[in-house]
């Protein structure tokens, strides 16, 4: 980035460079006047030191602040260098556990998730992974990456390392500067910058070693296991990265159920994943493609009509239940078979043309699926 400077004139904090102008064309435009009655003022984008002549480029934490931004493949290989320098190995930070990871699995999974389907809820954490232990098959490697996480020695040793945090570096003086004391300065700065940053992550990842050290160490398998994992389910919960970004979709699947129209008649409605989640405001999504009468159109990812009642809330254990429990409820109880509210009706509405039709979903009264009572009929009451 500084490789072509040579020198610099630094004033307050501002980086000016030499105004590559002749003598002549300097004179004309008056340059060297207004650089001389203001030699360096930080209002101006011209300075005069010496009787020569230098133009602002960019101010010092400039510098510092968007090299990470700009050149973000030179800043890594940076990084890299300075990792070396302080034997900081990759398999140091082990297992990065998600902040929404623990809400997902120890207080929203329970809601939703029983022993033996309808048996006694997961009452605290051990319970919950040891319930997913039973339920899966944890890979024999996270069992050893468990026993590695609680040694909480190679962190202790690279914060000793690292030494004390830094202060910022005093900025240059004022004045004319061969270029190489430049990048010198600027160097410094990054790696000071970096270091005061890996302290803090090396601190982080020690507390979430000793909190972690509550854990069996075969619970503690099973967490890293699914904290690597891009989606997992179990009992009809389940829950997958955002590929955009941090954060995870949560759902719960519906199972298939049936709903009935005006006239009494049977429609089966399939399998869907309703879902919301952890970025942004919690709004119910069905993940599939799908209809239904309080879906607008036959597509993926359709949120669901909860009427103007329902305000979508940030994320939290009890936002994510309320608003999973909404898009359930909606799609379970929500169309009153009389009225034929909703987007769509599931019969021919007189004089009203459908754009979404249900013909294909419609089963016999007689089917076995319902005679069984298999498949409930949810709007049965209304």
């Amino acid at each position: 980035m500084l490789e072509t400077v040579e020198e610099a004139f630094l004033k307050e904090g501002q980086v000016f460079l030499p105004l590559l102008l002749d003598p002549e064309i300097q004179r004309e435009a008056g340059v060297l006047g207004e650089g001389e009655t203001a030699p360096g003022a930080t209002d101006s984008q011209l300075a005069s030191w010496g009787g020569r002549v230098f133009v602002r480029a960019i101010s010092l934490s400039a510098l510092v602040d968007h090299y990470p931004l700009v050149y973000p493949e030179a800043y890594g290989e940076l990084c890299r260098g300075f990792e070396e320098h302080y034997c900081l190995t990759g398999d140091l930070w082990g297992v990065a556990v998600a902040p929404e990871l623990p809400t997902i699995l120890f207080h929203i999974l329970p809601h939703f998730v029983r022993r033996g389907g309808a048996g006694r809820r997961l009452k605290d954490e051990g319970e919950v992974l040891d319930f997913i232990r039973e339920e899966t098959r944890i890979p024999g490697a996270y069992y050893q990456r468990a026993r590695q996480f609680l040694d909480t020695t190679p962190l202790e040793a690279a914060l000793a390392r690292l030494g004390e945090p830094p202060g910022e570096p005093p900025l240059p003086p004022a004045g004319v500067v061969r270029g190489s004391a430049l990048k010198a300065w600027w160097r410094e700065s990054l790696r000071l910058r970096w270091l005061v940053r890996t302290r803090e992550r090396l601190v982080q990842a020690l507390k979430e070693r000793e909190r972690a050290g509550r854990y069996h160490q075969d619970r503690l398998a099973a967490l890293l296991w699914l904290a690597e994992l891009p989606s997992f389910e179990v009992a009809g919960f389940g829950f997958e990265k955002l590929g955009r970004g941090p954060g995870y979709c949560i759902y719960k699947r519906t199972g298939p159920f049936a709903l009935q129209d005006y006239y009494g008649r049977v429609y089966l409605f399939p399998d869907c994943r309703v879902a919301v989640a952890t970025q942004g405001r919690l709004r119910p999504v069905v993940l599939e493609p799908y209809k239904h009468p309080f879906l607008r159109r036959h597509k993926a990812n359709q949120e669901i009509c909860l009427g103007s009642g329902y305000s979508p809330r940030p994320f939290s254990a009890a936002n994510a239940i309320r608003a999973l429990e909404a898009g359930l409820n909606a799609l379970f109880y929500s169309y009153d078979r009389r009225r034929r509210n909703g987007y769509h009706s599931l019969d021919d509405p007189p004089g009203k043309e459908r754009l979404v039709h249900f013909d294909d979903y419609r089963l016999p009264a007689d089917h076995p699926l319902i005679t069984s009572g298999q498949v409930e009929i949810k709007n049965q009451a209304t």
